[in-house]
């Protein structure tokens, strides 16, 4: 500005230095004018400017709200959308088919406490609860609370799923898992029932072959009664495999802990396959060299089960040269590693079917042509029992040249010795005269229970249930009562229980269950009804003399003042 009037005063100036001042008015003025003008075009177009802005914000938003509007009425996800005062402004198709509304624009302006409590809703959290649908019943959603913003105006909306399929999955789910615990659950009762029905018969057939063996036979005869007794046992073997199977597929099986002797167990191994072996024409060798401990807390039965198998079914595909049983234990602190190797020189196993010897009914040989039966269960019992052992059990097989399988296990070492009920009684034991009630519902049972108890110097008193049973104990004090649990009209541990409670002559006297009933939780259930003893049928002499002396030393307890105080 300054230039400019400097410039117009020069311009005004003649040679001598002064100012014409008409010709300076008159620049000045020209100048304003000019001036004036561009002001005015500059204002005008900042209006201009201004309008086009305002067009154009109002149709960004516009186009945002269109842009909103169209994405909410076109999601699949069921949307709502609400105002300050939770007002509906939009429903879409998925939240409207959700609630049963036919036309979602009628719903427009109302309140969406018609089909959701406000309640419920918290923002960007995820709420389960029910609505209400159109109908009038509940409808199970999840929703999602968020506020929102367009245009200046605030908006909530609402994302929601109905959750009617998912919950109908899951009780679907439910249902069948139940159908499947009940149909497992059948399963094992009706394996457990079997297995009571088939050791009932199987008690008759091997007392019957065990008591004939006791009599005086030729040769041919003794050969039929060993026969007939192999037989037995064999489907006596096969009704535990298939028990102890479905209380694996049930997860019922339990792994015992009871001090157990590494070196009793080789001696059994000696003498109940020594000969079996040597019948053959084969060697049994059992090196115990490099067990470092004897005493363990394990399953004793379990154990023997599992090593009771391997050798058997090594004996039983070895036709030349023998078995070898290698026992090594590694002790470190309280700890046992224990491995068993066993050892044959038999057929061996073909690779193609070593992968899966372990599974359950899978033979090495499973053709109509071979030699040797079984189930099938053994190897996958004694391969389950060994992992519930902290151990494993494999194999190593050439074809033609033998097998060797090596069970590992983790054991507890103790100092603590083994329970003296593991010995054996001999017939000789029983010297004293017995009364004995025996209560079994069976009449071919009672013959067989009969003739092995006249083996000894016992008086035997009959019932048939346990009513009879009862009315027996009332009058007569007995020694030991024998009781049957699954009977007619009143059942073993019924009575027992009537017994425990009462204040007659024999509520303390030793009763020992003699059942088909072979599971854990039966012996458990008897243990808690009072009895003292468990027997599995079929009963040997041997088990049943071993019952019958373990309840006269409970008696000779019992019966010593000193002893009965310090218990």
């Amino acid at each position: 500005m300054h230039s400019l009037l400097a410039r117009q005063i020069e311009q005004c100036t003649d040679q001598d230095g002064r100012l014409d001042q008409e010709r300076f008015y008159a620049l000045i003025s020209s100048a304003y004018d000019d001036d004036a003008r561009a002001r005015h075009r500059l204002e005008r177009s900042i209006t201009l400017m201004s309008e086009e802005m305002g067009e154009l914000n109002a149709q960004i938003a516009l186009e945002a709200r269109q842009t909103l509007t169209r994405y909410i009425l076109e999601s699949r996800d069921a949307l709502i959308t609400l105002d300050a005062d939770n007002q509906i402004l939009l429903m879409n198709h998925a939240a409207a088919q959700a609630f049963g509304v036919d036309d979602a624009r009628a719903v427009s302006g109302t309140s969406i406490d018609r089909f959701i409590d406000p309640s419920h809703l918290n923002e960007g959290q995820v709420s389960t609860f029910n609505g209400r649908h159109s109908a009038g019943h509940d409808v199970p959603i999840s929703a999602t609370f968020s506020l929102g913003t367009v245009d200046g105006t605030a908006f909530r909306i609402i994302a929601l799923r109905d959750e009617t399929e998912r919950r109908a999955r899951e009780e679907a789910l439910e249902i069948a898992k139940q159908t499947a615990e009940h149909a497992n659950e059948a399963k094992s009762s009706f394996l457990a029932m079997m297995s009571h029905e088939l050791r009932t018969p199987l008690n008759a057939l091997l007392g019957s072959a065990e008591l004939m063996a006791r009599t005086q036979l030729d040769d041919t005869q003794a050969n039929y009664v060993r026969m007939f007794n192999e037989a037995g046992r064999l489907m006596m073997a096969m009704v535990n495999d298939v028990l102890d199977y479905a209380k694996i597929e049930a997860g019922q099986l339990e792994i015992e802990k009871h001090p157990t002797s590494l070196k009793q167990l080789a001696r059994e191994l000696d003498t109940l396959w020594g000969p079996h072996a040597a019948s053959k024409g084969i060697y049994l060798k059992i090196d115990t060299d490099h067990l470092d401990w004897d005493m363990v807390i394990g399953d004793p039965t379990r154990l023997r089960q599992i090593v009771f198998n391997l050798v058997s079914n090594a004996v039983k595909f070895t036709v030349s040269g023998g078995v070898t049983i290698r026992l090594n234990s590694v002790t470190k602190g309280r700890e046992c590693r224990l491995d068993i190797e066993v050892e044959d020189t038999g057929v061996g196993i073909p690779l193609d079917r070593q992968a899966s010897i372990f599974k359950a009914f899978i033979q090495a040989d499973s053709s109509i042509t071979r030699r040797f039966g079984g189930t099938g269960l053994g190897l996958a019992i004694a391969k389950s029992l060994a992992q519930q052992m902290q151990g494993d059990l494999t194999l190593r097989s050439t074809p033609g040249k033998g097998s060797t399988f090596l069970f590992e296990a983790r054991f507890e070492a103790t100092l603590e010795q083994e329970n003296a009920d593991i010995e054996t009684a001999s017939d000789s034991e029983i010297t004293r005269p017995l009364q004995v009630l025996a209560v079994d519902d069976n009449a071919l049972n009672r013959q067989i229970l009969a003739a092995m108890l006249d083996l000894w110097p016992v008086h035997t008193v009959w019932a048939t249930n346990g009513v009879e049973a009862l009315e027996a104990m009332e009058v007569q004090a007995f020694d030991v009562v024998l009781m049957d649990v699954q009977m007619p009209i009143m059942d073993g541990m019924t009575a027992t229980r009537r017994v425990r409670e009462g204040q007659g002559m024999n509520r303390h006297t030793p009763i020992v269950a003699l059942t088909a009933n072979a599971r854990k939780e039966d012996r458990d259930q008897c243990m808690a009804s009072g009895m003292t003893d468990f027997v599995t049928k079929p009963i040997s002499a041997e088990a049943l003399a071993n019952a019958l002396m373990r309840a006269t030393q409970m008696n000779e307890v019992s019966d010593d003042p000193d002893q009965s105080e310090v218990a």
